[in-house]
């Protein structure tokens, strides 16, 4: 428990930081000069270019490798993860027992969900981003992290949990406030997602 809780503070710290950074380039870099990004592939070059303009050609090429190694990283993290969180779901409502390999990496329910990421975001790449393809990832998406809030609400207060590592007041009340602001956040994506897709 104390690695793990070492290892969401420095995921934290990392984040906030990522966080102001993205912040700063953003208000000092662009809002300050009045400079408008591409959308689609083509924001990040044109902020890479922005940023070799004013600190030369090297910073552009770090930004754009740190940019890479930050999206590929979280790839890998949701492919490899949310797989194996997937695996390990439905080894537990079979039955199976924790050695076994459908639970693992090496299970057909990783692989599975390994693909279920991997090309219905190919599909709509290379058949124009059709409407119902849209509307699954955006629920998806959406309910993600209410989802998440209210199972560790769920997980953290059952008995299945020792008692000291238990959720206190404030950490329910806390866990209670993210949980009805991400349900609000969602609320607003599923919204905006149907009201695009069919208008």
């Amino acid at each position: 428990m104390r690695v793990m809780r070492l290892d969401n503070l420095v995921a934290y710290i990392i984040t906030g930081i990522f966080v102001v950074a993205t912040l700063i380039v953003g208000a000092e870099l662009l809002y300050s000069a009045g400079i408008a990004i591409g959308s689609g592939d083509q924001g990040m070059v044109d902020l890479a270019n922005v940023l070799g303009e004013r600190y030369g050609k090297f910073m552009a090429v770090i930004f754009l490798v740190g940019f890479w190694a930050a999206s590929m990283s979280s790839l890998i993290g949701v492919w490899n993860g949310v797989s194996l969180m997937f695996a390990d779901f439905v080894g537990e409502i079979r039955g199976l027992p924790h050695g076994d390999p459908d639970r693992g990496a090496s299970g057909v329910y990783y692989k599975a969900y390994v693909l279920w990421l991997t090309f219905p975001p190919m599909i709509m790449l290379f058949l124009g981003q059709p409407v119902y393809l849209i509307l699954a990832y955006g629920v998806l998406g959406a309910l993600f992290m209410p989802f998440m809030a209210i199972t560790l609400l769920w997980i953290l207060n059952t008995d299945r949990t020792p008692r000291e590592w238990r959720n206190g007041a404030i950490t329910n009340l806390l866990m209670a406030l993210c949980t009805l602001a991400f349900a609000a956040l969602a609320v607003n994506q599923l919204w905006g997602a149907i009201a695009k897709a069919l208008g």
